[in-house]
């Protein structure tokens, strides 16, 4: 069953949860909806114990961004532009530190906003003919939703540099190359193509995602690039899931009895 959370329609299908961004008119441009939207897909996420979260927009554009009038409107309402970005910031770092797997499907746009929330999921999978980047500088914008601190630990820096200050976009088949889509395939394809991703990543212990995602997340406090306190963390974690996550015993146990 299809529910409606502010502007985005959501579906639960066993262990995948189906979010879909539904301001067609606007090309999913995120406002107070949106974001309401966003919100509840983390929630309901949470909620069912989900593995996967299949994030994409309809009418045939991912995202293009913060909806550009509402913006505007706020330009005189400092609080109110801050309160704004900073519960969307606060949504994409759930999504990054969530549990589960984060899929993007990407057609159409995923520019500035759109891109930033692209880049705190973890898979994309983008159609080749698709436009992503940042793009906020065509506008007279700069970065307010991640992608100065995303976008660089993405892809190799220089690139990431130009990207920002450029505001140039990508094709999907490109962006795979820069290392910002995961893969990128026909349009046609496209449906096919997340079909067999989710299934494959939903087939994977609950357990397993959740502690391979925390090892990918930055600890909060931690010094950038201070590798060993990362290696420990990761052991600790490691020796946290074999201990106690049956994912591990079960995986084991098959590998032995074969």
């Amino acid at each position: 069953m299809t529910t409606r959370a502010g502007a985005v329609r959501l579906r639960v299908d066993g262990d995948v949860l189906h979010a879909t961004i539904d301001r067609p008119q606007a090309r999913n441009a995120i406002d107070h909806e949106v974001v309401d939207g966003l919100a509840a897909t983390v929630a309901t996420a949470r909620e069912a114990g989900v593995k996967v979260v299949v994030l994409r927009g309809a009418g045939g554009s991912f995202c293009a961004g913060a909806d550009l009038k509402l913006v505007r409107s706020l330009l005189d309402d400092p609080a109110g532009l801050d309160a704004f970005l900073s519960r969307l910031g606060a949504v994409f770092e759930q999504l990054e530190r969530a549990p589960w797997v984060t899929v993007a499907v990407v057609e159409g746009h995923a520019v500035a906003g759109g891109c930033e929330l692209l880049l705190a999921c973890d898979v994309v999978i983008a159609a080749d003919d698709a436009r992503i980047g940042d793009a906020h500088v065509e506008r007279g914008l700069v970065p307010g939703g991640g992608s100065s601190v995303r976008l660089p630990r993405t892809v190799q820096r220089l690139r990431a540099r130009w990207l920002l200050l450029s505001g140039e976009t990508v094709s999907g088949a490109a962006a795979v190359d820069l290392g910002l889509a995961t893969f990128a395939v026909p349009a046609g394809e496209l449906d096919a193509e997340v079909e067999r991703i989710v299934a494959r990543l939903s087939s994977r212990g609950r357990a397993t995602l959740a502690t391979v995602k925390a090892m990918l997340a930055e600890e909060p406090g931690a010094p950038a690039g201070d590798t060993p306190s990362r290696l420990r963390r990761e052991l600790d974690l490691f020796l946290a899931h074999v201990t106690d996550a049956p994912d591990a015993r079960t995986g084991l146990d098959a590998f032995v009895q074969r």
